[in-house]
């Protein structure tokens, strides 16, 4: 189906003229008896019957679900290495993302409200429809970006990353993030830089030659691979330095989940806030939550707590879909003074949070303090959908 154009008096056409309906409209008349006495149909102009038909069919789409993300095409976004002059993606929503020849870019999520991604390596350059129903976050190993409709670029290299920011508003997470997160706006960027000087990379591990298993016994050989890197992590490696380095899934090989519930009970919250993002980045969502909860537990008057509450908030959200839990976690950020750069991101996600769980009396009331207090605010749009479901 082709879109609609706008504005859409320049494409509605009449497709019989006014003498011809009304010559209708007679003969219908003409059949219909009512007590003995003719009643005469209304004329009802034709551009107001199709404007109404437009209205109807509009509306419809406005609130319908607009499904996952694909491609223009219709076909599903996948993971792919560029080609040789590089790669272009035009989305279903209009946005579009071009990848430079040396970049690798991996989906994650994508739904009605979420689309996430990986850009592994290389230079990605992201023009987001403003306006869209979908919150985006592009992972790019020192730092996440979180999108809700703009034009940016990630250039990621070895050790190394560069945020351009050139339409809208984006929110930069990351260790090496000053404060764990920035927000940038049209025309600033932000560069980070890997610390090597106090670590070196891990070795890979060797492949058997032939058919020589890769340890003595009968272990299989991805099992030897396995156990081959757990020594190495443990030789050289610490899960800080890994994490550090952007490789998460390794960081959680190193732990496991019993370290790292361990590691909770007794780290402070830097170290704490790093073991969430080993967790949430290793696709252990679940893992995540008992390192943020020991945060408002033990350490809530710390100037990152209400940074955690958020985050809490946003994971049991979007990858537990434990909506009232997301909601307290909001409410908890608000009341710990989260930063007045994220406060309207919270508010939002608040109302959301409400509408999701159900409870839309107490939606509709953050929804009403969200217009007071950012009466011109970025997410209005999204709040009246979330209300509206």
């Amino acid at each position: 189906m082709s879109p609609l154009q706008f504005p859409l008096k320049d494409h509605l056409r009449d497709p019989v003229d006014e003498a011809a309906i009304h010559r209708m409209a007679l003969a219908i008349d003409g059949r219909v008896q009512g007590r003995g006495r003719r009643r005469a149909l209304p004329l009802v102009p034709v551009g107001a019957v199709a404007a109404v038909g437009v209205f109807l069919f509009v509306s419809s789409h406005l609130h319908r679900d607009p499904g996952p993300l694909v491609l223009a095409d219709g076909q599903e976004i996948v993971a792919m290495n560029a080609a040789k002059a590089g790669s272009e993606l035009n989305l279903s929503d209009g946005s579009r993302i071009w990848l430079s020849p040396d970049a690798r870019f991996e989906p994650l999520e994508s739904s009605g409200s979420r689309f996430s991604a990986i850009v592994a390596h290389g230079n990605a350059d992201f023009d987001v429809r403003p306006g869209g129903p979908r919150h985006w976050t592009i992972e790019c190993g020192l730092a996440s970006v979180e999108v809700v409709g703009t034009a940016f670029t990630c250039e990621r290299g070895s050790g190394k990353l560069r945020i351009a920011v050139r339409r809208g508003v984006v929110l930069v997470r990351g260790e090496l993030v000053p404060d764990r997160v920035r927000r940038l706006s049209a025309g600033e960027t932000l560069e980070l830089t890997e610390d090597v000087s106090s670590t070196s990379p891990v070795a890979p591990p060797s492949t058997p030659r032939g058919d020589q298993p890769a340890l003595s016994g009968d272990m299989p050989a991805a099992a030897a691979n396995h156990e081959r890197m757990k020594a190495q992590v443990g030789a050289g490696k610490s899960w800080r330095e890994l994490a550090r380095r952007g490789l998460h899934r390794e960081a959680f090989a190193a732990l496991g989940s019993d370290g790292l519930r361990r590691e909770a009970e007794r780290l402070g919250v830097v170290d704490l806030l790093a073991l969430a993002d080993v967790a949430r980045l290793s696709g252990r969502p679940a893992e995540a939550v008992v390192p943020l909860e020991r945060i408002l537990s033990e350490f809530a008057s710390d100037a990152q707590a209400p940074l955690a509450a958020f985050a809490l908030g946003r994971l049991e959200l979007d990858s537990l879909g434990r909506a009232r839990a997301a909601a307290s976690a909001f409410r908890r950020a608000l009341d710990l003074g989260i930063p007045s750069g994220l406060r309207e991101d919270v508010v939002a996600r608040l109302v959301e949070a409400c509408a999701r769980s159900g409870d839309f009396v107490a939606a509709r009331q953050v929804a009403d303090a969200y217009q007071r207090e950012f009466p011109s605010g970025r997410h209005a749009r999204a709040i009246q959908g979330w209300l509206q479901r």
